[in-house]
């Protein structure tokens, strides 16, 4: 059981536009931009993001959703396990 705990945060944010010329005739398409990012890029950036976190040894990526639309935010929690179990700092 632990008896101290730890925490930080780290916080990416990914603001999304799309410019239209002169012809264009408002959101009828659906917003198919917004709908092919999250189709094709969204998925491979959450992949990516959480292969990095899982390379790194000791570290442990959970998805951590905390109520938000999942089109629109990505949550992670990320626990470090200390390498000599509880209690050990790493230091000599």
């Amino acid at each position: 059981m632990a008896v101290h705990r730890e925490e930080g945060r780290f916080v990416v944010r990914i603001a999304l536009s799309a410019e239209f010329g002169e012809d264009y005739e408002g959101d009828e398409d659906g917003y198919a931009w917004l709908e092919q990012w999250r189709a094709r890029v969204q998925p491979r950036l959450a992949r990516a993001i959480f292969a990095e976190l899982r390379a790194e040894p000791g570290f442990q990526a959970v998805p951590a959703p905390r109520g938000g639309s999942p089109d629109e935010e990505l949550a992670i929690d990320v626990r470090f396990e200390l390498a000599g179990g509880p209690g050990h700092t790493g230091r000599s």
